[in-house]
């Protein structure tokens, strides 16, 4: 508890996977970023915790991320929040990683029902 307790006091907002060590010019703990400014060894590290975790082998850091999009757009986030939560500036790329569901469908299906019903004054 202690160490999530120190985790919380440093804690830089937005990042879900930090380095579990002190960077060499920064106290606070950084995103797992290569010079290159991508993510190569990162993908490595949740490879790891995927194996120690005796999860499916296929899942990656990217399953993560089309995962938690597809489950904010069955939340019925707007496509302002899912950009927000993923740093996108554009939505061009949200139909890339939030995936259609069954539940979206229904949800829109309804959303559709009870606007025609009302914009026509009628009960359902």
């Amino acid at each position: 508890m202690a160490e999530l307790d120190e985790i919380k006091q440093t804690t830089v907002s937005g990042l879900v996977f930090r380095r579990d060590h002190s960077h060499r010019r920064s106290s606070t703990l950084l995103p797992w970023i290569t010079a290159k400014q991508d993510l190569r060894y990162l993908r490595g590290v949740v490879k790891k915790i995927v194996r120690a975790a005796d999860l499916r082998e296929e899942l990656s850091f990217t399953s993560f991320r089309h995962g938690g999009f597809t489950e904010g757009a069955d939340s019925d986030l707007t496509d302002a929040e899912l950009r927000a939560a993923g740093r996108h500036r554009s939505s061009r790329q949200l139909p890339t990683y939030a995936k259609r569901t069954r539940k979206q469908l229904i949800s829109g299906t309804k959303k559709r029902r009870e606007e025609r019903t009302k914009a026509a004054g009628l009960s359902e």
